[in-house]
């Protein structure tokens, strides 16, 4: 007990409390003014404490610190109060943050870049590739004809001489119905000038006759001869063109739209055209080409008809929807192989030049003509009716092309 007693004792002098108990300490003239201590300040009283209830909480582990759980701080505070997402609910911060999606690498990022440059390149090179090879292997599927073994031409540009072979049922053999002179001059405009297959000329052995019967007496050769020989003008090549596979060459293009003053119905070639702009496909088209017997203008006219479709149809062939589509463009390709058949000696260079000359002549830049004609009522002396050219006219646009000047050429419009 003696014990108990000194603690306690030792307790109140740590509290200031007075040896009888009491916490509150008041000055012994009874005022509530609290006691002062020797430096002149007024001692405050701590609050009472029950020893005993202190040292069973004590006993009791109650009073030992235990730090409350810490939340782990979010990754991303935004002003919108969600960790990691924008006010708008967006994700912010960087990849490695995003749960489930790991970063990717700048390395990977630069082989994903690549494979998809790779990829591209090698389309285009791909498409370059369909584009060239598709004509080298029309090309090699056209027809070849022997044509005539003169002496290669010397004038400048190229001149390729366009012959329509028609045949037909009942009818022996080919016909050249329709011949054309395309030329391309080195600088200027380029040409495609119609002879009216009637026309009345001299056929190297065989005499005055119709330009066509030279097809029949000797093919593409004398031809070519004959026309050398008419015109002054020096071939570097030969290009037929089979009216049977025209058809197909119309269809491929998608038709083409021809126009008629009046309505139009021919029994030879089977022509039927209502008034005004029609929209025809290849067998109509031809019949197109073919009717002379309804055109008051007669050869002439027909001659101009296939000057128009020519025009026509390399103008739809040669637009993008035809290049740009693989079906089109094979299809296109394929039927100018199977209507055209080139001269054994009509290079690649000859074609191109034809080719590149006829897309002038069927837009903006080029000329479309006909022989300069004195009469279409000419008769021979066995009565055939034949077609008269205007010599001095004639020689005077011929001579023009030979020099390989095309300017002002546009005179001999009709």
């Amino acid at each position: 007990m003696t014990d108990d007693g000194d603690r306690q004792a030792d307790l109140d002098w740590l509290y200031g409390r007075s040896s009888s108990g009491n916490s509150s300490s008041p000055s012994d003239n009874g005022d509530s003014t609290p006691a002062a201590d020797d430096s002149g300040r007024p001692r405050v009283s701590p609050p009472s404490y029950d020893v005993s209830e202190f040292n069973a909480k004590v006993e009791a582990d109650e009073y030992v610190h235990r730090p409350e759980p810490v939340a782990a701080p979010p990754r991303h505070q935004t002003g919108s109060g969600q960790p990691g997402r924008s006010p708008g609910g967006r994700h912010q911060g960087s990849r490695a943050d995003r749960p489930g999606r790991p970063p990717r690498p700048a390395k990977v990022r630069r082989r994903h870049r690549f494979r998809l440059g790779r990829t591209i390149l090698v389309l285009l090179i791909a498409f370059v590739v369909w584009l060239v090879a598709v004509p080298v292997h029309a090309l090699n599927k056209m027809g070849s004809i022997e044509e005539s073994t003169a002496e290669m031409a010397t004038q400048p540009g190229t001149a390729v001489l366009l012959v329509g072979s028609d045949s037909r049922e009942g009818v022996d053999g080919a016909r050249a119905d329709t011949m054309l002179i395309l030329y391309r001059p080195l600088r200027g405009q380029s040409v495609l000038i119609s002879l009216p297959r009637d026309s009345y000329v001299t056929i190297p052995g065989y005499g005055e006759d119709k330009l066509n019967a030279a097809y029949s007496y000797g093919g593409a050769a004398l031809l070519e001869d004959t026309v050398e020989q008419a015109t002054g003008v020096q071939l570097d090549g030969y290009l037929e063109i089979g009216f049977d596979g025209f058809t197909d060459l119309v269809d491929a293009v998608g038709g083409i739209e021809v126009c008629v003053d009046e309505a139009v119905q021919d029994d030879f070639s089977g022509l039927d055209l209502p008034a005004g702009c029609s929209d025809i496909d290849g067998t109509m088209a031809l019949a197109y080409v073919r009717m002379r017997y309804a055109d008051p203008e007669g050869d002439i006219g027909r001659a101009k008809r296939q000057r128009e479709v020519i025009g026509k149809v390399v103008k739809k062939a040669a637009t993008p929807a035809t290049i740009l589509n693989p079906i089109r463009y094979w299809n296109t390709t394929m039927a100018v192989s199977d209507m055209l058949a080139k001269g054994d000696q009509t290079g690649i260079g000859d074609l191109a030049g034809a080719g590149l000359a006829l897309m002038s002549v069927s837009g903006d830049s080029g000329l479309s003509l006909v022989v300069p004609i004195a009469s279409t009522e000419g008769w021979t002396d066995d009565g055939a009716s034949v077609v008269m050219w205007d010599d001095a006219a004639a020689s005077e646009m011929f001579a023009q092309i030979a020099a390989g000047n095309t300017d002002g050429l546009e005179r001999f419009t009709s």
